[in-house]
């Protein structure tokens, strides 16, 4: 039965977003139109449009996350169960040439914190799409001890692929098919993903109670970074993600989204339905579709299945980027997947709130060489050519700069406020001083990288329509002070832009100035911005001074501070994982075993693993490139030939 309430908000929700933007758009036309309408002006205004609607849409949702914590809203209203041991949840960690102890330490952590909520019904599998053996032998090996350490009764399994098709998403289809059968539900974590034991039971019960429910959203909060950079973004994350997740849900309901990991989905109803196509023709808008989440939830829902998002659950975190360079060089991945979403919003049964999910997925990226556009229309068409500086309404124009300001800025202060009204998490930010000083400099970093960012994503739209791709490779999840040369010869595009601007503007219209310094100064500043925010240091500096303080720093969060204190434990022994296939009967036997359970890799011809093996049995494999290692430790007779005396 339809849920009238939800409608009506969802249609409350648009008339809001229109009549703002309607407003703002007439205000500006009347500004513009009374020395008349130029061509460029004309362009302008359409642009505003676009923009001022995509920020009304971030200001009107934050309102509605205010509402919904008011009210006390249940947001999720779905009904809970008693403790049942008798449903199968998989609990899958898909890792691509990561961090091998990081990632362990995380699954122990998960593990332990199961065991202590008394959670039953849970195996993990670490799903290997490694092409370094480096890593793919180091995870083997660590895999083991893990289950020597908690014992024969441990349900944790390791499965490595040779051929990964289809990326992540691939690899957890590849699951699916082959072992999704055993399990009533899957929880899909990432590398750097933690949830606590009672999160995944409370998931579990949810999914128990709900037959319609296909997937249950967690929403991650940031934690574990130490760099200036990370810091901001957990704290952001921290005081205004839960409001903006309040709101998606209060709007969503049963339509809601999915993130790609750190959530429970019904096996039966994957299987069925959350496969993925391949797109016709060529990346980057064909091929193997980057950013999977999104589409899947869509396919869920297009078969009737339920979407919810659970901001009040809790328990739920991952990790930011340690830096600038990092955060968009993830973006760039990000746009390619977002982007080919415009294939598949027409894609026929499609409901309209998936297709909205896919829209706003690429307009977050398009949104940025439309401000660009804007921007440099307004250079040409308002300042040298445009209408005479005395014809312009100033107090008109200002009411119009102090709203969009007021849209832009806002969402920060009600997302505070609704904090403040927690004592809790006052105290759990640092308190009401530091809180107040943590929102404010956390929004002056976001004006200052804003320009950055707009250039950045423009050109990843830029390039991606000339059909250049992106690949694929591993995330750098360790904090790290980036060199200032390398800052330099990454960010100087940016700092040039800015000046010749400025320059400009300081030429032919220099009373206009004022209205592009925030943009201006962000450009400038790109350089030092983006080298600062990557210290550490600076981030110890801004903790002790209790800037940016979360709750896993003030409160503490056992989960993360298993995991923290797993990693700190281990010790790298400097070994190399791949010579210890032929030098240890150990690890040999283990790796057979791995591999006589596997698909086959890639045939072959014999005379190159032959080659191969009588190298390795020589020890002469300095010369031995990644797919020489690959193709040798990916042979059962080739590795027995290369290790016999």
């Amino acid at each position: 039965m339809p849920d009238t309430s939800l409608a009506l908000r969802r249609w409350l929700f648009l008339f809001l977003v229109l009549s703002s933007t309607t407003a703002a758009v007439v205000k500006l036309w009347t500004i513009l139109q009374s020395g008349g309408l130029s061509i460029g002006e004309a362009l302008f205004l359409f642009l505003f449009a676009i923009l001022f609607g995509w920020i009304a849409i971030a200001f009107w949702l934050a309102l509605f996350g205010v509402v919904a914590r008011l009210e006390d809203v249940r947001l999720m209203p779905l009904a809970g169960a008693a403790r049942d041991e008798g449903s199968r949840t998989a609990i899958l960690m898909p890792v691509y040439n990561e961090d091998v102890a990081r990632v362990f330490s995380g699954v122990r952590a998960i593990y332990d914190s199961l065991r202590d909520a008394g959670e039953a019904g849970f195996e993990f599998y670490i799903l290997s799409d490694s092409t370094d053996p480096a890593f793919w032998i180091a995870e083997e090996v660590t895999w083991e001890k893990l289950r020597k350490a908690l014992g024969p009764d441990a349900r944790i399994f390791y499965r490595h692929r040779h051929r990964n098709a289809g990326r992540k998403s691939g690899n957890i289809q590849d699951f699916c098919e082959n072992w999704g059968a055993l399990y009533d539900y899957m929880v899909v974590l990432d590398a750097d993903s933690l949830m606590t034991g009672e999160t995944l039971g409370a998931l579990k019960r949810l999914m128990d109670a709900n037959p319609r429910a296909g997937l249950i959203q967690a929403p991650a909060q940031l934690v574990g970074r130490q760099s200036l950079f990370a810091r901001i973004q957990q704290f952001a994350s921290s005081v205004y993600g839960p409001t903006f997740s309040a709101g998606l849900a209060w709007l969503q309901g049963p339509d809601g989204n999915y993130w790609g990991h750190n959530a429970i989905i019904r096996m039966r109803a994957f299987l069925q339905h959350g496969g993925l196509p391949r797109l016709s023709g060529k990346p980057p808008f064909g091929g193997e579709i980057m950013s999977h989440d999104f589409v899947e939830a869509a396919f869920l829902r297009r078969a009737g299945w339920e979407v919810w998002i659970a901001p009040d659950l809790g328990g739920s975190f991952e990790e930011p980027p340690p830096s600038v360079y990092d955060y968009l060089k993830r973006d760039r991945r990000w746009a390619q997947g977002n982007l080919q979403h415009s294939r598949v919003l027409i894609a026929q049964g499609i409901p309209v709130p998936a297709r909205l999910h896919m829209l706003m997925g690429v307009m977050s990226y398009i949104s940025s060489p439309l401000w660009l556009l804007m921007l440099v229309v307004s250079a040409l068409s308002l300042v040298p050519y445009g209408m005479p500086a005395d014809a312009i309404d100033h107090a008109a124009l200002l009411q119009l700069v102090v709203a969009t300001v007021i849209l832009l800025y806002a969402p920060k202060l009600l997302a505070m406020g609704i904090a403040l009204r927690d004592s809790a998490k006052v105290r759990a930010h640092g308190g009401f001083g530091p809180l107040l000083r943590s929102v404010f400099w956390e929004a002056i970093f976001a004006t200052l990288f804003a320009p950055a960012v707009m250039l950045a994503h423009s050109w990843y739209v830029l390039t991606l329509l000339m059909g250049i791709s992106t690949g694929w490779g591993s995330q750098v999840r360790d904090d790290r002070a980036l060199p200032l040369w390398f800052v330099i010869s990454r960010y100087w595009a940016p700092t040039l832009i800015g000046a010749s601007c400025a320059a400009l503007l300081w030429r032919f219209a220099p009373a206009d100035l004022f209205w592009y310094a925030p943009l201006l100064a962000g450009l400038l500043l790109t350089i030092p911005l983006v080298r600062l925010t990557s210290s550490l240091r600076l981030g110890a500096w801004a903790a002790r001074r209790g800037l940016f303080l979360i709750a896993s720093e003030t409160v503490k969060l056992p989960v993360l501070e298993r995991a923290h204190r797993i990693l700190a434990a281990h010790q790298e022994d400097g070994r190399d994982f791949r010579r210890l296939v032929l030098e240890d009967a150990t690890v040999q036997s283990l790796h057979l075993a791995i591999l006589h359970e596997a698909l086959p890799p890639p045939a072959l011809p014999q005379e190159k693993l032959a080659a191969l093996a009588a190298a390795a049995k020589r020890r002469d494999t300095a010369g031995f490139s990644r797919g020489d290692w690959n193709a040798l430790l990916s042979d059962p007779a080739s590795i027995v030939e290369a290790s016999s005396a």
